[in-house]
């Protein structure tokens, strides 16, 4: 699990937490972002999770360790889940004295929500997997915090050792037996049209300014655009690999493409 950005320090005396299961469904990215809230205030009145009954499911342990009560989506032709907790947080600030409300989720849909509660001069902070979260964010919470679930490598299988025989009989010494050296073969040469197509495309160099516009024509807009919602297109594009980050290809290009902030990017933009 790696965060990127914290939020500021901050300490209250109660907060409010409202969960999208249907947006962070990952218990490991949410058991990581309730206890990180656990500190942030005196008390957490509210602790509630709104999402279809099998995106409940799959974070019910986690609900369950951090009393968080699950919400289950009215059965209709269109989901209600945004709607509930939207009308939850609206109660939650006016019945009670909330300082801080953590909206879990990264859906645009909220935004409204999370426009009024600042009005209303509560602290709003946004926690979002960093695959699903909208752009510019930062415009519309106080705080954005960003989460990338890494995968945990395979375990490598360990062959059990080889047992000596329990029942062996020991046998007279006998002369060494001369055999000829086994023939060592010279490894298989791999065949061109076997080439894995990331090789290729790294053996080209950096991609042209033509092709990255090709490939992502939002960007002639010259409006700032999340890196993580053009990831996935560079990387179906071949320009990316499985593990590299769009801003090492945006650096290639500095005069062209202006990452922002500096410090920790997850914007880009196109100066034309």
């Amino acid at each position: 699990m790696a965060v990127v950005g914290t939020p500021t320090s901050t300490t209250a005396k109660n907060m409010a937490v409202f969960i999208d299961a249907d947006n962070l469904n990952d218990p490991t990215a949410l058991d990581h972002v309730l206890l990180a809230l656990r500190s942030m205030a005196d008390r957490v009145i509210y602790r509630r999770a709104y999402g279809r009954p099998e995106s409940l499911k799959s974070i019910h342990a986690v609900l369950w360790k951090h009393g968080v009560r699950p919400v289950a989506n009215l059965i209709v032709d269109k989901t209600t889940t945004d709607s509930a907790l939207v009308i939850d947080a609206v109660e939650a600030v006016c019945t009670n004295d909330i300082d801080i409300v953590a909206i879990c989720s990264g859906d645009a849909d909220f935004v409204p929500l999370a426009i009024w509660l600042r009005e209303k001069g509560c602290k709003v902070l946004c926690y979002s997997l960093a695959n699903k979260i909208f752009a510019n964010p930062d415009s519309f919470y106080d705080d954005v915090v960003l989460l990338d679930v890494v995968e945990a490598p395979p375990l490598l299988e360990v062959q059990p050792e080889a047992k000596p025989a329990q029942d062996s009989v020991t046998l007279p010494d006998a002369p060494p037996v001369l055999r000829p050296a086994p023939e060592i073969k010279p490894p298989p040469v791999a065949r061109k049209t076997q080439e894995p197509t990331q090789a290729k495309a790294s053996a080209t160099g950096a991609p042209s300014l033509k092709k990255i516009l090709s490939i992502l024509p939002e960007l002639k807009t010259k409006e700032p655009v999340h890196l993580s919602l053009i990831a996935k297109k560079l990387r179906d594009a071949g320009l990316l690999t499985g593990t590299s980050k769009p801003v090492l290809l945006f650096r290639r290009h500095p005069a062209q493409f202006e990452l922002m902030p500096k410090s920790q990017p997850n914007t880009v933009r196109y100066r034309g």
